[in-house]
């Protein structure tokens, strides 16, 4: 009996994928905090900002916390359908491309430290390939 339930639930996927959706949580807030804390107090006095730029701190701020907001949405998504595979291992597919899809896309965001895209796009994969004891 216990070698059927585990055999009928992707474990490891789903461990990987959690895992993978907390350190692309992490790493959304953790350089979305540098894009409001830091980087408006450094001197960019040295830098050329280009023509109709007046506000280099501004640009480089915006832009990092841009990608640090993009991360901390693509970790809350693949963190979520991480805990719906748990939850729900019935959608598999559902939460499988989820979670491929948002490890993907968190790259753009600094991607969990690029370690936490790495495990959510395994993780995605091994449950969109996971066969249970039926199929």
């Amino acid at each position: 009996m216990t070698q059927q339930a585990t055999d009928a639930y992707p474990n490891t996927a789903s461990i990987l994928a959690l895992v993978g959706g907390i350190l692309m949580t992490v790493g959304g807030i953790f350089f979305l905090a540098i894009a409001v804390f830091i980087l408006p107090n450094i001197s960019y006095a040295n830098l050329h900002p280009p023509p109709g730029i007046t506000n280099m701190a501004g640009l480089v701020s915006g832009a990092v916390g841009v990608l640090g907001v993009l991360g901390l949405a693509a970790g809350i998504v693949v963190l979520a359908s991480a805990v719906m595979l748990r939850v729900n291992p019935g959608q598999r597919k559902t939460w499988g491309v989820l979670i491929l899809v948002f490890s993907i896309l968190s790259f753009l965001g600094f991607g969990g430290f690029i370690v936490g895209a790495i495990l959510g796009t395994v993780g995605g994969i091994m449950t969109l390939t996971w066969k249970g004891p039926t199929e």
